[in-house]
């Protein structure tokens, strides 16, 4: 008979180096988490020495500028030491590490640690594997009719747009798309264009509102509170594609008021590819079905016998059924897990104020370059992380290519000729430091020049 570990031995051999402080087998390693320095326990947004300490987490090549975070986050070296860890582990000894490690204790402690991060209850969230899959389930869950309508907008991605399109073909839903394609929207001058350019879309036969918290097109962040509410007192559901949001800006599901949110691990919260969430608000957790599903139905086991009482059962009764669909993987998990005790480390409020600092230092040297136009706000209620701008006679993708080829800058372009819609779009995150911020304004304004001298 094997004579498997204790949890408390195998806990010290496997998991040691998951968090913060154990990042010692990765290149540039260093052995301590970041510490806020203010007195107010939050570093301030324009602390560089305390900013580039965090940056210096991460494995980034230093000759890179990254700055395409809204497409893929570069998790820091804990969060790739901790899914590391978990692979090893898992493949020494796979029925040692789910008794003692990721167990049902590791995974409610997961839930709680990102219930409190979004502001919901563990039983309204689910772990799953990207956005689409949340924005699937959620476009999918609440039972139409034919002619039901979903209401989406042309600036949506495709992720949460083309499912509606799906379902319409597939059930005879009709999709209602809302035009954002004037140029009075990007930037808008008050949140209240959007909130009345949804609402007027609204007939009788809405059942779902579907749109981005912010948009990746331009990073344009809707009103969201007050189109949920809206929603609500019409009696009509809401479902929100929050790719990027998580880990960039402070969240309170509960006070965001949706009925459903969908959100990425991979992005600005940094865990690896292939993580995720979907909130599924307590209140329509019965109107909401799965799509991919292997766990009791009305209670049953596949041999029409009562389910015996058990975590599997109650989980099935709440958000977590979401997550009842076969094999999932241990080491996304921990990434998650670690992603999760990065940003606490830091703090949420002190990763947004960094973000929306140096956000606003690109907007504003952008905009002091001849030619350059950006189509991002300043108001705090309609932007963070992302810029989208323009350059005069130099296309998207050209002006993408130079910048990496003469200074290694990653950033990329958003192109939907179809809504006459293609910018570079630029995404600022805490692995990015203030000179390579100025550093990028000044290869704009160089190649800006070349064009318009």
């Amino acid at each position: 008979m094997t004579d498997y570990p204790s949890r408390r031995h195998f806990m010290a051999q496997m998991v040691s180096g998951a968090a913060l402080g154990a990042l010692g087998t990765l290149p540039g390693a260093v052995g301590a988490a970041p510490a806020p320095t203010s007195s107010t326990g939050v570093a301030a947004p324009d602390d560089e020495s305390y900013w580039r300490w965090v940056a210096d987490q991460f494995l980034i090549r230093d000759d890179v500028t990254y700055l395409n975070t809204g497409t893929r986050g570069p998790s820091p070296r804990s969060v790739v030491q901790a899914q590391c860890n978990a692979t090893e582990a898992y493949d020494t000894d796979r029925l040692g590490y789910a008794r003692h490690v990721q167990n049902e204790v590791f995974r409610e402690r997961l839930h709680e640690k990102m219930a409190a991060f979004l502001g919901c209850d563990p039983d309204e969230v689910a772990l799953t594997n990207n956005t689409t899959e949340g924005m699937v389930f959620g476009t999918f869950g609440p039972d139409m009719q034919p002619g039901d309508e979903i209401i989406y907008t042309n600036h949506d991605h495709a992720s949460g747009a083309q499912p509606i399109n799906l379902r319409a073909a597939r059930y005879g839903v009709k999709p209602v798309m809302v035009d954002l394609s004037d140029v009075k929207f990007h930037p808008p001058q008050s949140p209240g264009q959007l909130l009345d350019a949804i609402e007027a879309a609204i007939t009788p036969r809405t059942r779902l509102i579907s749109f981005c918290h912010m948009n990746y097109t331009d990073g344009c962040v809707l009103p969201t509170k007050q189109i949920c509410a809206m929603a609500r007192d019409k009696g009509i559901l809401t479902l929100v594609d929050g790719a990027h949001p998580p880990g960039m800006i402070e969240l309170d599901l509960h006070d965001l008021g949706c009925d459903m949110y969908a959100g990425a691990g991979h992005k600005f919260l940094l865990a690896s590819m292939l993580t995720g969430i979907f909130y599924v608000r307590r209140d329509v957790q019965d109107r909401i079905w799965p799509t991919i599903y292997s766990g009791p139905v009305d209670g049953m086991s596949m041999y029409g016998t009562e389910q015996a009482p058990s975590s599997y059962l109650d989980r099935s009764k709440t958000a977590r059924k979401f997550e009842i669909r076969g094999s999932g993987s241990y080491a996304n998990q921990a990434s998650l897990d670690a992603a999760l005790d990065f940003h606490n480390a830091i703090s949420i409020q002190a990763i947004e104020a960094r973000d929306r600092y140096l956000a606003a230092r690109v907007r504003e040297g952008l905009r002091e370059i001849p030619g350059a136009k950006v189509h991002a706000s300043d108001d705090p209620a309609l932007g963070c992380a992302l810029v989208a701008f323009n350059l005069r006679n130099v296309a998207t993708v050209e002006l993408n290519d130079l910048l990496w080829d003469r200074h290694r800058i990653y950033i990329r372009n958003v192109t939907h000729h179809e809504i006459g819609w293609d910018v570079n779009r630029a995404s600022l995150h805490i692995m990015v430091n203030a000179n390579q911020v100025d550093n990028f304004i000044g290869a704009v304004a160089e190649i800006a020049k070349e064009r318009h001298s």
